[in-house]
């Protein structure tokens, strides 16, 4: 009887229980409102984004000013997409020099949406760095979703591997530095979030977000592949569909769709392997082997190394437990990106370095609740982010000043008195190329395809490309001229001193290079009948 009467108000408040709706019913995973519950902390980390990315802009304003002429904002580089896409707008099509169709840019999607930009007259510089700083702040919301783990992860405490993550990547320098170079690496990263995040949640978006990404840079089908590996069959043949469209398309417009940057690249710096390569991985390690990390950013990553490696081994290992999670699949798309550099070896140009360590940093923050205890240490780690911006600010306004000392008063020079139709024969066709808006005969090969290959065939291919082309306007280092030697990349630029001065003897020098600045340029202008 007892336990009938205790039955009995259960089953009747069963019955008379209102049916809840369906909004108040439990949501699947990972369904539930993308901004719904946003803690003040990813708030406060999305302002010290904002803040660091815009503080550096604001000094390397303060430090901007080269013989009284601007600096130029974004990295030299950026400069090469700007002009693809500056040409794009004024109707000569997506070429560097027009008529001629070579593929120079590394970024499909980026060269586009700066063309854009250039067809709505928007600043070029201040287009790129906004978007950038959008996909920074879409990171950040993306790596504090991805790190929240399922219902019953493996992973304890979330929350601390989420705030790792979120003050990493909004204090590290290198990531806003990123931000101010105008190229396409900052959203690279977000997409690779953001498609591995729409991959684990099964979204119909999932297959054109990756599509877009594995065509965003060269090394992005790699990545992408890595991820497409937990999609959908729908998702996968989705993302085929854009990757044949754009190879497609840049095939019967560029003859290939591999860019010509990175074959010339491949073909003037090689592919070294792993251990001279080891710029991309020593930083990693606690244990030195017989130097310290050479590039610049490996060494801010000192103060943090030994936390950080063992928590990247220890991350890695609990990721491991969940192959399909979005924060496994992003970590796994930059992993196969680092490896492929490192293994190759691949010349070091420091932007490279964002989606790895963005991927190296989920990790970490992944095993940071295993390898550390207390306070103590997170508030060291955070101190030393933070502290790393007094040495991380000189290293890029002094990266970006010597750019401008450089390139700056040859362009100025070439703007001022070249002529439309003119030919100009230099090495970096960035900033100096965007502003004369000459013909470049490109001595690195990005644009100019037979320059590559004549200088993979020994030496004297400067002689025989100025012989040949009677380029209008000569800039060169005054290093190469001294010692006969390229300043990168294969190929000595002439046989002998006399085969130099032969050359130069159908020039007139209009600016020689100042003898107090390393990496200065001299400029030759033709003579007339030269």
């Amino acid at each position: 009887m007892a336990r009938g009467r205790t039955q009995a108000p259960e089953k009747a408040r069963a019955k008379t229980a209102p049916a809840r709706p369906e909004a108040a019913r439990p949501v699947a995973r990972g369904a539930a409102p993308l901004m719904a519950s946003i803690p003040q902390f990813l708030y406060v980390c999305a302002l010290l984004l904002v803040v660091t990315r815009v503080g550096l802009w604001l000094a390397q304003l303060a430090a901007y000013g080269v013989g009284g002429v601007p600096l130029p904002l974004a990295s030299e580089d950026a400069y090469i997409t700007f002009r693809y896409a500056r040409m794009a707008a004024s109707g000569h099509g997506l070429v560097y020099n027009a008529g001629e169709h070579v593929m120079g840019f590394t970024s499909l999607p980026w060269t586009l949406w700066c063309a854009l930009g250039a067809l709505v007259h928007v600043d070029l510089v201040w287009w790129s760095r906004l978007t950038s700083l959008i996909a920074d702040l879409a990171t950040l919301w993306l790596g504090w979703q991805l790190l929240a783990g399922p219902s019953g992860a493996t992973r304890p405490e979330p929350a601390v591997a989420q705030r790792a993550f979120a003050v990493f990547f909004a204090g590290w320098p290198m990531f806003a530095a990123a931000v101010a170079t105008g190229l396409e690496v900052n959203a690279f990263l977000a997409l690779a979030l953001l498609s591995s995040w729409l991959v684990a949640r099964g979204s119909r978006a999932a297959g054109w977000v990756l599509g877009v990404f594995a065509v965003m840079r060269p090394e992005g089908l790699a990545a992408a592949l890595v991820i497409a590996l937990a999609a959908r069959w729908r998702a996968r043949l989705e993302a085929l569909a854009v990757i044949a469209l754009c190879v497609v398309a840049l095939t019967l417009y560029y003859g290939s769709a591999i860019p010509q940057s990175v074959v010339a690249k491949a073909m003037l710096y090689g592919t070294p392997g792993p251990w001279a390569g080891r710029h991309w991985w020593e930083w990693l390690l606690p244990f030195p082997l017989g130097r310290f990390p050479v590039i610049s950013e490996g060494q801010h990553l000192l103060p943090l190394m030994a936390v950080f490696a063992a928590a990247v081994v220890v991350g890695a290992r609990a990721l491991a437990r969940e192959p399909r999670s979005g924060a496994t699949l992003a970590a796994g798309a930059g992993l196969a990106v680092w490896l492929g550099y490192a293994t190759l070896g691949v010349a070091y140009f420091w932007w490279y370095l964002v989606l790895p360590l963005g991927a190296f940093a989920l990790l970490a923050a992944a095993g940071f609740a295993h390898v550390v205890r207390g306070r103590a240490i997170p508030i060291a780690a955070a101190l030393a982010v933070l502290g790393t911006w007094t040495v991380a600010v000189p290293l890029y306004i002094g990266r970006a000043q010597a750019e401008a000392g450089s390139f700056v008063p040859p362009a100025e020079l070439l703007a001022a008195r070249g002529t439309p139709g003119e030919s100009v024969l230099l090495e970096p066709i960035g900033w100096i190329g965007y502003r004369s808006g000459l013909r470049v005969l490109d001595e690195s090969g990005l644009v100019s395809p037979d320059v590559a290959r004549r200088r993979v065939q020994g030496p004297g291919w400067y002689a025989d490309i100025v012989r040949r082309a009677h380029p209008d306007w000569l800039v060169v280092r005054a290093e190469v001229l001294e010692t006969g030697e390229a300043f990168a990349g294969a190929g000595a630029p002439f046989r002998s001193a006399a085969e130099r001065d032969a050359v130069l003897a159908g020039y007139t020098l209009e600016r020689p290079a100042p003898a107090t600045r390393s990496g200065a340029f001299a400029v030759y202008h033709r003579r007339a009948g030269g």
